[in-house]
């Protein structure tokens, strides 16, 4: 937990620092990268101290054998240490799922995927998903070219557009 510990420090120091990917990628190859190296030597030496179906030997080799892309992070400054806010951002779909049953068929599936991608595309914009979602649908049955639609992609718009928009549909 103590190599956790600093790895996780040694980035809450790139992110206070706001610093670019080049530097955040420097930063991991002078502090971060010597520390998961020795970790790396620690699993390999003790690895066949421990029992192979224990806890602790299970954790083992899930590192060992998973290291290539538990450490990809180093390689590459634009790539977060976790996937956080990966799993973050799907748990909507994950608390979700049990509605997805009651689509009553694939059309209806994929219909609610596209309703939960306008959602979450909207959020990670910065809008607001109701006011999106409200304004786009008032609009699209005007749309008459691609450029139309294309002016209404969550990162094409601002909230002041939407409500300009709305007020003209």
């Amino acid at each position: 937990m103590r190599v956790f510990q600093a790895v996780y420090k040694i980035e809450r120091q790139a992110k206070v620092q706001k610093l670019t990917s080049e530097q955040r990628h420097a930063l991991r190859q002078e502090k971060t990268k010597p520390l998961l190296q020795d970790f790396k030597h620690w699993l390999d030496s003790v690895y066949p101290t421990v029992l192979p179906k224990s806890p602790l030997g299970k954790a083992i080799a899930y590192y060992i054998n998973h290291w290539e892309g538990l450490t990809r992070f180093l390689n590459d400054g634009r790539l977060e240490v976790d996937n956080n806010l990966t799993e973050q951002q799907i748990k909507p779909f994950v608390m979700a799922r049990k509605n997805f049953l009651f689509a009553c068929s694939v059309r209806g599936a994929k219909a609610l995927c596209i309703h939960f991608s306008l959602i979450r595309i909207a959020k990670a914009h910065g809008l607001d998903p109701y006011r999106y979602y409200e304004a786009i649908l008032k609009i699209i049955p005007h749309g008459q070219t691609v450029e139309d639609y294309e002016q209404l992609l969550p990162w094409n718009i601002s909230l002041e557009k939407l409500d300009q928009l709305k007020q003209a549909a």
